[in-house]
């Protein structure tokens, strides 16, 4: 029989604490609720969910010898799946409390001509995931491209973070303010509906079931870390 381990060698691993998540989270979306405002988050497909079998290639502009070679829409502004190459163009559309920062327009000379481009931070909840190149719509009509956010993931005890189980918001992720002419004015809804919509004044947290189109998880299992 083994002598037993002598106190000043033991240790105590810490279990997780949910309860720290939930708070947490609570007072992030109490702040975005108090001095941000609605916006509508357009998620594209990607290529891992194709992989995943979540959806097929557009029937419009994916099936010609252009996209077959290089993997891309031969046109942009396909209006059945807005230059992504996948039916419907989008997984969600879903509408959150987010707050940005506030930008000035400038102009900018570029092999293009002269374009005005506005960068903008931003943040919201943690219950979706975010890959570069989708688009947040906000109350001014605007509409804006976004690279993947910087993600707040609380530390708790022993245990893998994943984003799923703990953590608490995007912080200040970037996003360009899109042209008129932008592949992104043709995802449905028109903008004085948009206006509209994001206008609501109802108590909050206000309902937007009749807006939001889910149609894969906000997660994917694949990308739950």
């Amino acid at each position: 029989m083994s002598a037993p381990t002598p106190p000043s060698k033991r240790l105590y691993t810490r279990t997780q604490q949910n309860w720290a998540v939930d708070q947490e989270r609570a007072r992030h979306d109490q702040a975005l609720y108090m001095i941000g405002e609605y916006a509508l988050f357009v998620l594209l497909w990607t290529a891992r969910d194709y992989d995943a079998n979540l959806v097929g290639h557009c029937p419009t502009c994916a099936s010609d010898r252009i996209s077959a070679a290089y993997g891309q829409a031969a046109r942009n502004r396909c209006p059945d799946c807005y230059g992504t190459t996948f039916t419907g163009g989008y997984r969600a559309l879903i509408v959150r409390p987010c707050i940005f920062t506030d930008a000035d327009d400038s102009q900018s000379f570029t092999a293009r001509g002269v374009v005005s481009p506005q960068e903008l931070q931003f943040e919201t909840t943690s219950d979706f995931r975010i890959h570069s190149g989708d688009y947040v719509m906000r109350a001014t009509g605007e509409r804006l491209q976004m690279r993947a956010p910087q993600r707040t993931t609380i530390r708790t005890g022993f245990g893998t973070p994943y984003q799923r189980d703990t953590a608490t918001a995007y912080n200040l992720g970037s996003a360009n303010v899109e042209d008129a002419e932008a592949v992104a004015y043709l995802i449905p809804p028109d903008t004085n509906d948009l206006i509209t919509i994001l206008n609501r004044t109802a108590p909050a947290p206000v309902s937007f079931a009749d807006v939001e189109v889910l149609r894969a998880p906000l997660i994917p299992l694949y990308e739950r870390d």
